[in-house]
């Protein structure tokens, strides 16, 4: 019965994560139990990966391009986080959007929407924003054929935080 509970404390694990959190437990069912405990609480609130270093920008680009700089008074094409067109927009579930790259940053320290009236819990990925982008490539042509920038829209190293259920 024991080791039914190791398995499901283990799940999604690697091998090697595994052997680590068997060792450090020593496979009694009372540790077993705690380690269950603490993983439905880390799916409630939302974990990030522990990285060696921090990541940052020059990771989540596919090359060494990036968007040129480019800014302009029209605040629903402005990301709030770096103040220039958006580049590579997302949206999430509140409506607001912004750079990939700028809440990809963002969501490494805070679940919470960056907009300041907001503050929204973010509990899913964003979505990239087709329809943000075309207005963008249609409003700034020039600035868009000019950014040569990719991204892979990845979310890998973050648990985005559960849903709270009421009943």
């Amino acid at each position: 019965m024991a080791q039914t509970g190791h398995v499901s404390a283990f799940h999604g694990l690697s091998p090697a994560q595994r052997e680590r959190r068997r060792r450090a437990i020593g496979q009694s069912s009372a540790s077993a139990t705690t380690l269950r405990a603490i993983e439905r609480a880390r799916r409630k609130r939302g974990s990030r990966a522990v990285r060696e270093t921090p990541l940052r920008e020059a990771d989540l680009y596919l090359d060494a391009e990036r968007p040129p700089s480019l800014t302009t008074d029209r605040k629903h094409q402005t990301c709030s986080i770096c103040l220039q067109v958006k580049s590579h927009p997302v949206a999430y579930l509140c409506g607001h959007s912004h750079c990939y790259v700028c809440i990809r940053l963002h969501l490494e320290e805070k679940w919470t929407c960056p907009v300041v009236s907001c503050r929204q819990v973010i509990r899913r990925r964003p979505h990239r924003h087709h329809s943000e982008e075309e207005g963008i490539a249609m409003d700034f042509s020039d600035w868009y054929q000019s950014n040569r920038s990719r991204v892979l829209y990845d979310w890998d190293g973050l648990t985005f935080p559960r849903p709270v259920v009421y009943g």
